[in-house]
């Protein structure tokens, strides 16, 4: 069945996977994962952009599809602090998945700026914390071992591990007045908090592997940040001046590696998006504008999410539109737009069926590079936010993402 899926790749050069009869999603999920799976390649070399494609060492083309594990390095932190091995357990367990479902990318947080033990940063007073930069380092290394390569956003937009709010906070005590979240789109000083740790992070060097971070093939990319909106930016080019100001300083630092900004694909021109049904993601509300990144010099992927009911779209042409319009915007100027996050809160063989949808129109229609959903979780990991897809109970969408995985690879 693979190797006929993998023919029909190479001679079509965007073929998909046959589809399954919805009774029979699931069916073999359980067996792969219970049975052994073989090893995803071992990684050497560095993940490159060329005219609008990614190439292994410039030459191989790269595609692939991919999970958020957001949580890695927290879990290790743990693990390394109070010797819990369950959270060692854990986190092997979810990445020997990713290995079985042929998900060679995942997303993982590379901050935390909350107060929990296992954070790296909780004031730039108090400096970097060692205990939580060797739980990034082991998610590194647990990730490379296996052939699983990385994106790493390294500041969120959202208060969940510190994120803007803490640095609003870090300011508003340094300044001794109130400052709020988007004052990071004008505050060259919360800009600089930012500087100060992409700088620190790409020179260190990981405790596990020996490698500097900067020098680490398995990091696929950097993101300037998740999701980064600003509500007070719209109609100002702040948010995407603030993207490109950070994108070129990564960029210098971090040559040998990929940078891309990690944002939804919010946009503030409809134009490219005519038959959503819902503008709201492209009108401007919320500061942020897609086809202004496309023509930032120093990104070299431009991320897109799709959470069809948060962006209220209802129809499955939404997906459609949405996918191919972001590839053809970045096309343009020869980026690689890419699909960051997305999700679906729905019973297994639904979400199973949304899922081979959208990546039927990622990968075989729209020529996609690249598409990872919102999130895997190991068995254990009750903090679901409703998204989760647990490999070991949700045969259908298991048995989807596995199938699409080993088709492209």
């Amino acid at each position: 069945m693979w190797a006929a899926a993998l023919v029909l790749l190479a001679a079509c050069g965007g073929a998909e996977p046959p589809a399954p009869e919805p009774a029979s999603l699931g069916a073999r999920a359980e067996e792969l994962l219970a049975t052994g799976c073989p090893p995803l390649a071992p990684i050497s070399g560095f993940v490159e952009r060329k005219d609008g494609a990614l190439l292994l060492d410039g030459i191989t083309p790269f595609r692939s599809t991919g999970t958020n594990l957001y949580y890695l390095q927290q879990l290790l932190s743990y693990a390394q602090q109070e010797q819990d091995p369950q959270a060692l357990d854990a986190v092997r367990e979810v990445l020997d998945d990713l290995v079985c479902l042929s998900l060679p990318v995942a997303r993982i947080w590379g901050f935390n700026d909350s107060k929990d033990t296992s954070s790296i940063r909780r004031s730039p007073a108090e400096g970097f914390r060692e205990e939580g930069l060797r739980g990034l380092d082991q998610a590194v290394w647990e990730a490379k071992r296996r052939g699983i390569r990385l994106i790493v956003p390294l500041v969120n937009n959202w208060g969940e591990y510190g994120g803007l709010p803490a640095y609003a906070a870090w300011a508003s005590e340094l300044y001794g007045s109130p400052v709020s979240h988007d004052d990071f789109f004008r505050d060259a000083q919360m800009k600089q908090w930012w500087k100060d740790y992409a700088f620190m992070l790409v020179n260190r060097v990981n405790t596990f592997t020996g490698v500097r971070y900067g020098d680490e093939p398995a990091i696929l990319a950097w993101e300037i940040g998740n999701e980064l909106r600003c509500r007070s930016c719209a109609g100002t080019t702040a948010l995407p001046d603030t993207i490109a100001e950070l994108a070129t300083f990564l960029k210098q630092i971090a040559p040998k590696q990929l940078v891309a900004d990690g944002g939804d694909g919010f946009d503030d021109n409809p134009d490219p998006y005519v038959g959503l049904t819902n503008y709201y993601a492209v009108r401007g509300d919320e500061g942020c504008s897609f086809s202004r990144l496309a023509r930032v010099d120093a990104l070299d992927m431009l991320s897109y999410h799709f959470y069809p009911r948060n962006y209220g779209f209802s129809t499955p042409r939404d997906a459609e539109v949405w996918i191919q319009r972001h590839t053809d915007v970045a096309m343009v100027t020869g980026k690689v737009a890419y699909l960051g996050e997305c999700g679906y809160v729905a019973p297994d063989v639904e979400r199973a069926q949304s899922y081979d949808a959208w990546l039927r129109h990622l990968f075989a229609l729209s020529g996609g590079q690249l598409g990872l959903f919102w999130q895997l979780s190991p068995a254990g990991r009750v903090n679901n936010d409703g998204y989760a897809v647990y490999s070991r109970r949700d045969n259908a969408t298991a048995w989807i993402l596995a199938r699409w995985g080993k088709a492209i690879h």
